[in-house]
C-alpha cells in the first residue's frame, strides 16, 4: 500500500472509532439555557408582540397533576420551581424581557400588552418540562414538553395546564321569560 492509502485507511479507522465511541458515551447533563433558548425561539416569540418574564411556578398544580406526565419529569419540574427557586435570566432575549418582581397579571394591567411568564425547566437526561403562563384578556397556561436528541432540544408537545374559567352569561334572555 502507498503511504497516502495507509493514511486514508488510518483516518477511516479513527473516524469509525470516534463515531462508535461517541454513540456509546452517556449524554452530557441537560443545560437549562439550551432548553429556554429553544422554548423561546420555537414557542413563545412566535406568539407575537408580548412581554416575557421568568418566574418559578408550579403551574397551579399544588404538587399534583392528572395529566399524563412522567412522574420523574414532573418531580424534576416541581423541584426546579420550589420555594427556593429564583427567576431564570432571560436578558439575552432582548427588550421584550421584563424583570421579575410584580405579578404577571399586574404587569399586564399596567402595560396592556400580553405577558408570558416562563417557569424554570424540570429536566431529566433527555426530557424537559416548562410551564408557560399567558396573562392577557384571557389567562391560561401550558405545560410544554421538550426532548433532546443528541445535543438538540425539540418541542414535542404542549398541553393546557389551566385556563381561566369561562364567565357565566347572566344577561336576561327574553325567550326564558325574564
Amino acid at each position: 500500500m502507498t503511504d497516502s492509502r495507509l493514511v486514508a485507511l488510518g483516518n477511516l479507522i479513527g473516524l469509525t472509532f470516534c463515531i462508535l465511541n461517541v454513540g456509546c458515551t452517556p449524554q452530557s447533563p441537560p443545560v437549562e439555557r439550551d432548553i429556554m433558548r429553544k422554548l423561546l425561539t420555537g414557542f413563545v416569540l412566535p406568539m407575537g408582540e408580548l412581554s416575557i418574564m421568568s418566574r418559578p411556578s408550579d403551574c397551579r398544580t399544588d404538587g399534583k397533576t392528572g395529566l399524563a406526565i412522567p412522574l420523574d419529569l414532573f418531580d424534576a419540574f416541581l423541584n426546579a420551581n420550589d420555594e427556593h427557586a429564583i427567576a431564570f435570566d432571560l436578558s439575552e432575549f432582548g427588550d421584550r424581557v421584563i424583570p421579575a418582581g410584580d405579578p404577571p397579571r399586574s404587569v399586564y394591567l399596567q402595560v396592556r400588552n400580553p405577558v408570558v411568564a416562563i417557569s424554570r425547566a424540570g429536566m431529566t437526561t433527555n426530557d424537559a418540562l416548562v410551564c408557560v403562563e399567558v396573562f392577557a384578556q384571557e389567562e391560561r397556561a401550558f405545560f410544554v414538553f421538550l426532548r433532546r436528541e443528541s445535543a438538540i432540544w425539540d418541542l414535542v408537545g404542549e398541553v393546557v395546564a389551566w385556563e381561566e374559567p369561562e364567565e357565566e352569561d347572566l344577561t336576561e334572555d327574553p325567550e326564558d321569560g325574564y
